[in-house]
């Protein structure tokens, strides 16, 4: 049985909108977890990254022709189930007769919804999705003789779609590595604010997140169980990425990074004995640092840090259920840097219930904390998150909204318009904030310190260039 793990095919312009001269790709980490999985039970099994490889729908149509997969795996994303949908239909064109299964946060959130508006996908597996595309596998062999029998699964029978619950969470320190040989990994090169050296990976580490923000939708996957690979586990991974794709650093994708402060002084100290010698970055909530962590962190390659810092306002943290305080944010940017870390700090503008004045507030206060790079959004309800339901409370939730209106990057169209503000001051917001931000001379010069060779230079033409579309 012939297995194609997909990534959907959307346009680079899509992707990046008006940054696209600052684009970036990053291996598709799940695709290749579930990949390693299937490679250890002996399934044939290929990944097609159609983004990073540009693929036109011909490209994708004359590859499928060559190759007569049987089953195709399609990742699905609120941002970009549009694409996912189109990408499933080319398929469905050119092998009428392959099973086509989603996966992923929003197959798993809304999994009627999903099989309704796409008639060509066959099945969603719900949740973590290394033992359900298994099992859905030994079906179609004829092993499993009754779908009943597989937890977790989305389906059409008789006219009906039937839901069966997922039950039970993947022991993730028993999966192999993921399957980077399945990629052409010379082809991913990051995001100019996502590395400091080239080459550049992601990893995963651990699962699950016990914080419940009310914009996130990662809890759906994953649980909020933490669950997290082994010391030795990780270690395994990390020389493979150094030795043989030659890795120089990492980007350690977890939701919280130091959620487990315990297994994560074990792996840097282990980092540090075993002299691997990469530079990294990580995401993390400032209520998990300190000055000890932070200079251990620094000790073992870490250079950058990624805090959802989200607004100026405190009314606007308790309404995201943040669990945080103003004052707290301020003391981990300031602690970070201090340590010889870049703090990396995400904004949202327009939070509902917010004036004008309290999203100037945020940029105002921003500005204040200088942090080296700040990215700025606005509210994105994502189905399964509580804040759509607290957009619906506040007004100003889109009844006429198109699943493309879903992006992170491009807000000509946004799901959200605040009532207090308007979509054009929420737009002239957005814009005024990396202005404003990019053009305050300690934060330029911060990023000036931050140059120590040709590819810094590099990489901060490439965010330059995307920052001000030149």
């Amino acid at each position: 049985m012939k297995v194609l793990l997909l990534q959907p095919i959307i346009p680079s312009e899509i992707l990046w909108g008006e940054y696209i001269k600052g684009e970036g790709f990053v291996p598709p980490i799940g695709l290749i977890c579930i990949g390693g999985y299937l490679k250890e039970k002996k399934y044939e099994v290929k990944i097609k990254d159609s983004q990073v490889e540009k693929m036109t729908e011909d490209d994708l149509s004359g590859y499928l022709r060559e190759n007569n997969f049987d089953v195709i795996g399609i990742p699905t994303f609120s941002n970009s189930v549009a694409f996912s949908y189109a990408t499933a239909k080319i398929c469905r064109k050119v092998l009428p007769n392959c099973k086509i299964i989603f996966g992923g946060v929003h197959g798993t959130i809304m999994p009627e919804r999903t099989l309704e508006e796409c008639s060509e996908v066959d099945f969603i597996v719900l949740r973590e999705g290394e033992y359900r595309l298994e099992a859905l596998l030994k079906y179609f062999e004829g092993d499993i003789e009754d779908l009943k029998e597989i937890n977790g699964i989305a389906y059409r029978q008789n006219d009906e779609i039937i839901v069966q619950p997922a039950e039970g969470l993947v022991d993730i320190d028993k999966l192999p590595l993921p399957a980077y040989d399945l990629l052409d990994m010379s082809k991913y090169v990051p995001h100019p604010t996502q590395y400091k050296v080239l080459p550049n990976y992601p990893l995963v580490i651990q699962r699950g997140c016990p914080y419940n923000c009310a914009f996130c939708d990662a809890w759906a996957v994953h649980g909020r169980q933490i669950r997290h690979r082994s010391v030795d586990n990780v270690m395994k991974e990390l020389r493979l990425l150094k030795e043989k794709y030659n890795a120089k650093g990492v980007y350690f994708q977890d939701s919280t990074f130091l959620v487990n402060k315990i297994y994560i002084k074990e792996l840097l100290n282990r980092m540090i004995d075993e002299k691997l010698n990469l530079t990294w970055a990580c995401n993390t909530r400032v209520n998990t640092v300190d000055k000890d962590i932070l200079d251990l962190m620094k000790k073992a390659g870490c250079w950058m840090v990624v805090y959802g810092i989200e607004s100026g306002n405190q009314k606007s943290l308790d309404l995201m259920r943040k669990r945080v305080t103003v004052e707290q944010n301020e003391e981990a940017v300031k602690i970070t840097e201090r340590a010889g870390l870049v703090a990396c700090c995400s904004y949202i503008l327009a939070i509902p219930g917010e004036s004008y004045d309290d999203a100037m507030n945020t940029i105002n206060f921003a500005l204040k904390l200088k942090g080296t790079v700040g990215m700025f959004y606005l509210p994105i309800p994502y189905p399964g998150t509580d804040l759509i339901d607290i957009c619906k409370e506040y007004g100003g939730l889109r009844d006429d909204v198109k699943w493309e209106d879903y992006s992170a990057v491009d807000f000509s169209n946004p799901v959200y318009i605040n009532p207090l503000i308007g979509k054009e001051r929420m737009q002239k917001l957005l814009g005024m904030a990396m202005r404003k931000y990019y053009t305050n001379p300690v934060i330029i010069w911060k990023n000036l310190r931050t140059i120590q060779n040709f590819t810094d230079v590099k990489r901060y033409f490439r965010a330059f260039r995307a920052l001000f579309n030149i």
